[in-house]
């Protein structure tokens, strides 16, 4: 075996929980992509990869960019998007013989669209080429507009359709692996991807640690009036503009005017095809990306699962050593245990010498950091937020051996007292006890020697989140809970 294997081999002996010792690090940046409709999961992950081509974003500010992208099946019937794309096509093919001075013809095609095919634009048309009005009376027939009016109704419906069930819980699941990891979120949609869109931005919004100002929305070809930033919208969009026949409300105004696609997209309304492709478009998107990465704010959480505190008393640290810290058990029944005499706490030899802490045998524990920068105020994180072995209570142990023998001691030393604070990754507090050392012993007839503190990291998913979750390589999000702060005592003299 050479050397280096040896040395590689070496350090994971003697720590054995580096490897994961950054896994509560609150970095980096998510860019994620809702495709819009009728879009299979291999066109949907064809569609990522071209917006992130066209981003071309790998870093920002030193921290990774990762792309994600949550895909909605959409199985609506997509035929009204071909029959726009085919009245388009012939609309635009029969007025090419217009006088090139009308440049509102596709205000006609809406008119007719909606049915107003003797409004003031068609009889401009009808005087300018011989084409007669009744043709596109024709084109647009009542069955093709019911056809498409239902398409469209279909479209804005989708969103709260029961099939859409299975696509909200996948959605959900990546938000909550990207929230708990800290993630910095800047979302982008097109069609209607905007709906589920909305969707996890107020989902995501509401997360602990998360709010505005952690979360940026772009909205391509918005197929919604609700809008939680920027959007970018063509003028010859058929598909969105569309949406004014349904009745249901306007959508944004375009703010821009596509190049006619010529890569087969009269609809004017496909991604990589137009939006991907225009120029104008392109500039907007990554404008409004630039933007949302200069302005998009770590969430508030910390780089640890749980804190924990210890302060201690002047009078504490002056008879007292620095504290042993260990992980001592990970069982429900701590609580039953810890309070007895020698539940975590091991006597010295022949039963006289000092105490120290025992954890039980075959343990699961947790890596954790013990910061102390001053003797009165010891603070520890746990240092593991993935993988967590179990829904059972990790315990921390705590035992200060004594300096000075205060058991001789009458009166005992006023104030030598230790208080424990627990709080979660968020910066919540979960729990608080204190302890004076004399009040321990007057009212228990033990010496105080030591403390146990109890904390739950849960998750609870059912096998088919479970496989989403394996399969699409994401992390689990978890609950955190404050089990228990016990202090004990040595045996009652």
């Amino acid at each position: 075996m050479n050397k280096k294997l040896c040395f590689i081999i070496f350090l994971l002996i003697m720590h054995p929980y580096q490897a994961l010792a950054s896994s509560c690090k609150v970095e980096g940046y998510t860019v994620a992509f809702f495709n819009g409709v009728a879009n299979t999961e291999r066109g949907a992950k064809k569609s990522l990869d071209e917006v992130a081509t066209t981003l071309n974003y790998h870093q920002y500010q030193g921290e990774k960019v990762d792309y994600q992208l949550f895909y909605n099946e959409s199985n609506i019937e997509s035929s009204g998007i071909n029959i726009i794309a085919d009245l388009a096509e012939t609309f635009d093919q029969r007025t090419e013989e217009m006088d090139q001075r009308l440049n509102d013809k596709w205000e006609l095609f809406w008119e007719l669209m909606n049915g107003r095919g003797e409004g003031s634009i068609a009889e401009k048309l009808g005087a300018i080429i011989s084409t007669p009005i009744s043709f596109f009376n024709d084109l647009f027939s009542k069955s093709k507009q019911e056809a498409i009016s239902f398409f469209l109704e279909r479209l804005n419906e989708m969103v709260d359709s029961p099939e859409t069930e299975i696509t909200q819980r996948n959605h959900r699941l990546i938000n909550d692996a990207l929230t708990w990891q800290g993630k910095k979120l800047i979302y982008i949609a097109h069609s209607q991807g905007n709906l589920w869109m909305n969707r996890s931005f107020d989902y995501a919004t509401s997360q602990k640690g998360y709010d505005g100002s952690n979360v940026k929305a772009i909205h391509i070809a918005p197929a919604s009036p609700l809008l939680k930033g920027d959007y970018i919208l063509s003028g010859n969009d058929l598909v969105i503009n569309g949406l004014q026949l349904t009745g249901i409300g306007s959508v944004p105004k375009s703010n821009f005017t596509a190049t006619v696609s010529d890569k087969g997209d009269i609809s004017g309304h496909k991604l990589i095809e137009t939006y991907l492709t225009d120029t104008k478009a392109i500039s907007m998107l990554k404008a409004s990306v630039s933007n949302a990465f200069s302005n998009v704010q770590t969430p508030a959480m910390y780089d640890y699962l749980f804190e924990i505190t210890y302060e201690y008393s002047p009078n504490f640290v002056a008879t007292h050593e620095t504290p042993q810290i260990k992980i001592v058990d990970n069982n429900n029944d701590w609580l039953e245990v810890a309070p007895l005499p020698r539940g975590y706490i091991e006597l010295g030899p022949n039963r006289n010498g000092p105490h120290e802490l025992r954890p039980v045998n075959a343990i699961e524990r947790l890596p954790f950091t013990h910061e102390r920068p001053h003797r009165d105020f010891n603070t520890v994180t746990i240092d593991q937020c993935k993988d967590i072995p179990n829904d059972k209570a990790f315990v921390l142990g705590e035992y200060s051996k004594e300096t000075v023998r205060i058991r001789s001691i009458w009166p005992i030393p006023h104030n030598i007292s230790t208080t424990i604070t627990i709080r979660d990754r968020y910066g919540w507090e979960l729990l608080t006890d204190s302890v004076v050392y004399g009040d321990y012993r007057t009212y228990y007839g033990y010496d105080y020697i030591g403390s146990f503190t109890g904390f739950k990291a849960m998750s609870s998913y059912n096998q088919d989140e479970k496989r989403y979750l394996e399969r699409y390589n994401l992390g689990k999000k978890y609950s955190l809970v404050a089990d228990g702060i016990v202090f004990t005592g040595s045996l009652p003299y």
